[in-house]
């Protein structure tokens, strides 16, 4: 009993001291705790896969290159230099001493390491001390300096004949002065055709700084391009930086991000424009280009959604195979979509689908179809000496919708009653083509084709401006275009391209009857399956099928004549690739023989290149 009663009374005496001795801890504890402000210990930990790892570029060794000196090479022509001496090597003359020359350099590359691109929206300032809402894309990287290169001549030893080379690496401090371009090459308008390019160059945003890291790593500092090449990156240090690009179309699906300054890796070549003369500065006549990193990724745009959508890695090609598998879709589905007959059309009006390939010449350099092959649709259809037989001919081609939608409002815009202003801009458009609004009501499809080959003729010049420096903006150049269709048609102007891709759906689906393609096959599946699915039949073309395609091809313009007389001309591999880029072009535009390439060559499963890039005029797509 008193033993009992002694664990009763003891009981409660334990549980103070134990609560007592929790307390005190706690209010150590307490005490010893850092200030709230304070980050914790540690940076973030990423998942598998979240971090790509990019190792450095030793797949050549740029450590010793070989080039001739061109303006002694080719500026000192004639027997003066090129002779072959009596008493000397004939490697020993002035000319022949500057061809091959070698050029050892030390060479560094780093490692780069780098998160999917995200999207966020900031407070940046907008002048006048306000802030404004912007959405910006950034890209969180690492850099790390693993080592230089270069090489090491030995001397020959015993039974060598020729001194040893080998490369070397050694540690020393690294510049890291970086460049981030975000690319693309997807249009987002229907009228771009099948490839429009876009460029952003990063920027300094401060005010996003804060955010992205409380987003990606409160622990972790992250730099800007300018914080992050303060100083030189030391032997095996490593530092995470921050690209942003802001103002970038959210419309786009496919883009790749360029790399400079990871390496001091440098190519060189003759400049396009050079001509190279006696007394030329060795190196005036060439261009140089460091060797920068491309990554590819996609990402589903939306122009409406704010969210942050996620950014998956892409392989190279991706856009390319999309793209020109979107075509094919839109080709094999286009009859039983506007119940058009392209076969018939086209036979009614005396073409062939090889009349309606766009002239290569007329190709906007960044995307742009020609308009050419609907105005030779409509001459045609003009011209045709049954009028009954005008309509259902075009009605065939292009379609119901585009018979009775866009080509009547067309007409109505050009011949039909409008607001007294919008009436004095049309007569002073037409009266340049030497027509009225009353001509267009007499002779529409005739007057139509005139409207639109003026159309394609201004286009032509507003590029050629581009082309000469005196337009740099692709926004600028679209609202131009469209300004120029505007004063004839008003706001019927849109009609214009969609009539003109008609015709290009119609024609891509004849050019691929004409090589036999599996167009129910290609209509199965998706955009890559498309094109997986039409590859042989563009690839594997026997001698039967080009002979087919040769004889089938049209003549009813000057271009399509002297096109086929250029290929009945070519024998062996020329009129194969000749055939071949003929029913490229016809089935995914102007550029398709270009994409098509860039396609083919790359292969999935390629997630970066290391690329040398040498800068160009704007218009002129730059090489992959």
């Amino acid at each position: 009993m008193r033993d009992g009663m002694a664990g009763l009374a003891f009981e409660p005496t334990i549980r103070g001291v134990v609560w007592r001795a929790v307390l005190v801890a706690c209010a150590a504890v307490c005490l010893a705790r850092p200030a709230p402000a304070a980050a914790p210990q540690g940076f973030r930990t990423l998942g598998p896969g979240v971090l790509t790892v990019v190792p450095p570029d030793r797949a050549t060794d740029d450590a010793l290159q070989r080039a001739d000196l061109l303006e002694i090479t080719e500026g000192y022509p004639g027997p003066l230099w090129n002779w072959s001496p009596k008493l000397a090597a004939a490697n020993t003359t002035f000319v022949e001493r500057a061809r091959m020359r070698e050029y050892p350099r030390d060479i560094w590359c780093l490692e780069f390491a780098f998160k999917p691109p995200r999207v966020m929206d900031v407070d940046v300032p907008a002048g006048d001390s306000r802030m404004q809402r912007k959405r910006i894309w950034y890209l969180v990287y690492r850099v790390r300096n693993v080592g230089w290169r270069k090489i090491v001549t030995e001397p020959a030893e015993g039974g060598q004949e020729k001194a040893v080379r080998r490369t070397e690496t050694f540690e020393k401090p690294v510049a890291f002065a970086p460049q981030f371009v975000l690319e693309t090459l997807e249009p987002v308008d229907a009228a771009e055709g099948a490839a429009a390019y876009r460029g952003y160059l990063d920027r300094l945003v401060p005010s996003a700084m804060a955010a992205i890291r409380r987003r990606e790593d409160p622990n972790r500092r992250l730099l800007d391009s300018v914080e992050i090449m303060e100083s030189e990156l030391a032997p095996g240090e490593e530092r995470w930086g921050v690209a942003i690009w802001e103002d970038v179309d959210p419309r786009i699906d496919f883009f790749s991000i360029y790399v400079r300054g990871l390496t001091n890796a440098v190519r060189w070549r003759k400049r396009p424009d050079a001509v190279i003369q006696q007394g030329d500065t060795p190196g005036s006549d060439v261009e140089e280009t460091l060797e920068c990193l491309r990554l590819d990724f996609w990402r589903p745009g939306d122009d409406r959604d704010a969210g942050d959508r996620p950014t998956s890695v892409g392989f190279a090609g991706m856009f390319e195979r999309m793209t020109l598998g979107g075509r094919l879709l839109a080709a094999t589905g286009w009859p039983a979509r506007s119940k058009a007959r392209p076969s018939e059309g086209l036979r009614a009006l005396g073409l062939s689908w090889s009349d309606l390939v766009e002239p290569e010449t007329q190709g906007f350099a960044g995307g742009r179809p020609s308009v050419t092959p609907l105005a030779i649709v409509l001459e045609k259809a003009a011209a045709l000496p049954a009028p009954a037989a005008r309509l259902p001919a075009l009605r065939d081609l292009v379609g119901d919708v585009g018979l009775n939608d866009a080509l009547e409002q067309l007409v109505a815009a050009a011949a039909g009653p409008v607001e007294p202003e919008k009436d004095q801009r049309r007569r002073a458009a037409l009266a340049a083509i030497d027509l009225t609004p009353e001509k267009v009501a007499g002779e529409p499809l005739k007057s139509l084709a005139r409207i639109i080959e003026r159309i394609e003729e201004e286009r032509r010049t507003v590029l050629q401006r581009a082309e000469a420096g005196q337009e740099s903006d692709p926004a600028a150049l679209n609202a131009r275009w469209r300004a120029v269709a505007a004063a004839y048609f008003a706001d019927a102007a849109p009609r214009v391209d969609w009539l003109a891709a008609a015709v290009a759906k119609a024609r891509g689906h004849e050019a691929l009857r004409a090589i036999e393609a599996d167009l129910a096959g290609i209509a199965r599946g998706d955009a890559l399956a498309a094109f997986t699915a039409v590859r042989p039949a563009i690839e594997g073309m026997d001698d039967e099928t080009r002979k087919r395609v040769v004889e089938g091809l049209g003549a009813a313009t000057e271009t399509s004549r002297a096109e086929r007389e250029r290929i009945e001309g070519l024998d062996g591999d020329a009129r194969v690739a000749a055939v071949r880029n003929l029913v490229e072009a016809a089935v995914f535009g102007a550029r398709g023989p270009e994409l098509y390439a860039r396609a083919i060559k790359e292969h999935e499963g390629v997630e970066y290149a290391w690329v040398f890039r040498y800068e160009i005029p704007f218009g002129v797509q730059p090489p992959p």
